[in-house]
């Protein structure tokens, strides 16, 4: 299935490298690797630098979006049936600095209190067959990131990316969701009187 799977997203990499380096980073990330950073990963993959990582991640053109949506078709052509459900979910990972996009001093409920962290609204589809994530958004506050072109650009964050409430995030998600995965409504069988 992984095999599948990366032979439906190669296109999206215009190069060998980054191709690569994403079949290796996926690889590290469904790994056992007790810490799953570019240092971690790359180790995984044999590389004795995390660099092939961070360029992926960071520099190479890739379009995240249409690999996202790639996943989801594959996900609904292989799990999809007419009872399926979208599940939307909220996380908060912890994280030290100031520099990645998102991060600030916010309420998460992985750590149960305020921490430094980064917020993230994600959508799940789930059948009788599976589940699986099939989006993601990353949650910017209004006033500390929204409002701030300099600290957005530092962090790579684009121009026409706004602030979007956590229920926003999550209709825009379903929305998306829905133009792929259809939710059939149940319909009960016409019986004669």
């Amino acid at each position: 299935m992984f095999d599948q799977v990366m032979a439906r997203i190669a296109g999206r990499f215009g190069r060998v490298e980054p191709r690569a380096s994403a079949r290796a980073y996926l690889l590290g990330l469904l790994s056992k690797a007790e810490r799953k950073n570019c240092w971690q990963l790359a180790e995984q993959a044999g590389h004795i630098r995390p660099g092939p990582m961070q360029r992926l991640l960071r520099y190479a053109c890739w379009d995240a979006d249409a690999v996202r949506d790639d996943i989801r078709i594959y996900a609904v052509e292989h799990l999809g049936t007419e009872a399926g459900v979208l599940i939307v979910d909220e996380t908060g990972f912890v994280k030290k600095g100031r520099a990645s996009a998102g991060i600030q001093r916010q309420y998460t409920g992985t750590a149960g209190r305020i921490e430094n962290s980064q917020v993230g609204v994600f959508l799940a589809y789930a059948t009788s067959r599976g589940r699986t994530l099939i989006d993601r958004r990353l949650y910017l506050r209004e006033h500390s990131w929204c409002t701030d072109p300099e600290r957005r650009q530092a962090a790579g964050i684009p121009d026409e990316i706004e602030f979007a409430t956590k229920p926003r995030l999550a209709w825009e998600m379903i929305s998306a969701a829905r133009l792929t995965t259809p939710v059939e409504p149940a319909v009960a069988p016409h019986t004669e009187r």
